[in-house]
């Protein structure tokens, strides 16, 4: 008796054992596996609906995998969009592995947070999920093909890495930090813009995208990230045929003031704010200047040693400082240098050092007065001023932004 009892637990062990491993003899749970990468909102066809796309992952019995796009037309809320996507597909998304939410351009018309809440009650979405803004809508930018095969969401989460951020590429913002500037005194907040471009892959027929970014730009002594690629419009991104890919291009960053768009910042204008506020460590950027009777453009590598933007009173009267302390090098030049010069690459000549200087303070200028005219408060100095100044609140509560005086403390030095 103990021996057979002891026959039937091997056996029904060896069968437990077997099914663990056959992944149930081939059958994959969709509600188990289905992978919800984005989300996708849109403005709906009609007043004050919303179009949500969920972008999904499912891996199939023979361990591929296939993704696709699932949309909701039409609902009131996220959780409405949720359930209409559960009838559709037989499984509900618990948004677990959700770390991209995407806004249509269209949504940013209306208070953002009146659908995004959604997504900070959810007990599943983390707060570190990233968002973004896009040109068109999102339904769209998830059906694009991503140039290296990829999932579009996780291309783009890329596209909106840290180590974007740290260079200054792109401004990069989470649920988490959003929703602070959102909900405190400054009311503001920034999302990067991505934008779907068309981008030759053969390359090399008619223009970079420096000479794009030179010619959007439109001034030669301006520090400017050379990170624009080429535009659709352009007939240089045209050639190459059927051979284009999909790029993204999150180099502009959009501005929100109570969660509605307040404007946009250009390539050029979002690296002046990384430069000064942000995490950025290394940046690249141009400046021109003459020498020997010409204009000469140098390209420079930015290592960022000290920044502060603060909010002091003198006299009663706000002064907001901005102060950088800076590196730079060489990384290139648009003229023949001899072997010496190119030897001398960590030496910055002192003019392209003061030039590079005045162009941030150019840069911070346009910041400064799109933030003063669109009522963003972009660089918190109303948190500021409650935070620190608490005396002069009631004075400057609502006038602080625009009363406010700038002074600049900008210093660049060679590496060596």
């Amino acid at each position: 008796m103990v021996k057979l009892r002891t026959r039937i637990f091997v056996i029904a062990a060896a069968l437990l054992f077997l099914l663990f491993f056959s992944n149930d003899f081939g059958l994959i749970d969709i509600q188990k596996t289905a992978i919800v990468a984005a989300i996708g909102i849109d403005a709906g066809s009609e007043e004050g609906k919303l179009n949500v796309t969920a972008q999904i992952a499912v891996p199939d019995a023979s361990g591929a995998g296939k993704a696709g796009n699932v949309t909701a037309e039409n609902t009131r809320t996220v959780s409405e969009a949720m359930a209409q996507i559960n009838r559709k597909t037989g499984w509900y998304p618990t948004l677990v592995h959700c770390r991209l939410v995407m806004l249509g351009e269209a949504t940013a018309e209306r208070d953002v947070f009146e659908f995004l809440n959604y997504f900070l009650r959810s007990e599943f979405v983390e707060d570190s999920c990233l968002i973004a803004v896009c040109k068109g809508t999102a339904q769209e930018l998830f059906s694009s093909q991503s140039p290296i095969g990829e999932l579009t969401a996780i291309a783009v989460s890329k596209v909106l890495s840290s180590e974007a951020e740290k260079t200054g590429l792109v401004c990069v913002t989470n649920l988490r930090d959003f929703a602070k500037g959102y909900f405190s005194p400054a009311a503001s907040g920034y999302l990067p813009l991505v934008a779907l471009r068309k981008e030759a892959e053969s390359g090399g027929q008619g223009g970079t995208a420096q000479g794009t970014a030179a010619r959007e730009q439109g001034a030669p002594a301006v520090l400017a990230a050379d990170i624009l690629p080429a535009a659709a419009s352009d007939p240089a991104a045209q050639s190459g045929g059927d051979n284009a890919a999909d790029v993204f291009d999150a180099s502009q960053t959009m501005l929100f003031y109570r969660g509605k768009r307040a404007a946009v910042l250009d390539a050029g204008e979002t690296l002046a704010f990384n430069l000064t506020e942000t995490s950025t460590d290394f940046a690249y950027g141009e400046v021109t200047i003459e020498q020997d009777g010409a204009p000469v453009t140098y390209s420079l590598k930015i290592r960022i040693r000290k920044k502060k933007v603060s909010l002091d009173f003198q006299d009663g009267k706000p002064v907001l400082t901005f102060r950088v302390r800076a590196n730079a090098q060489i990384a290139d030049d648009s003229r023949a240098d001899g072997i010496v010069d190119i030897a001398k690459t960590a030496f910055v000549p002192e003019p392209v050092l003061r030039a590079a200087e005045e162009a941030l303070r150019v840069r911070l200028d346009a910041v400064l007065e799109t933030t003063r005219e669109s009522g963003c408060d972009l660089f918190g100095v109303r948190q500021k001023l409650h935070r620190r100044h608490p005396r002069y609140e009631r004075e400057y509560a609502e006038t602080v932004l625009r009363d406010c005086a700038i002074a600049y403390d900008i210093a660049f030095d060679t590496l060596q």
